[in-house]
């Protein structure tokens, strides 16, 4: 019983982690997108 809980959170808490890790690159590739833009015009 505690080791499945235990189990259940360790995945949510990964599963946000890799959201909030997905969401930044997605920011980090929009401001190098926007970056290179600027620097060839």
């Amino acid at each position: 019983m505690y080791s499945t809980n235990f189990l259940i959170t360790i995945r949510i808490t990964y599963e946000e982690l890799c959201i909030k890790f997905s969401s930044i690159s997605i920011r980090l590739k929009k401001f190098s997108e926007k970056l290179k833009i600027s620097v060839i015009s």
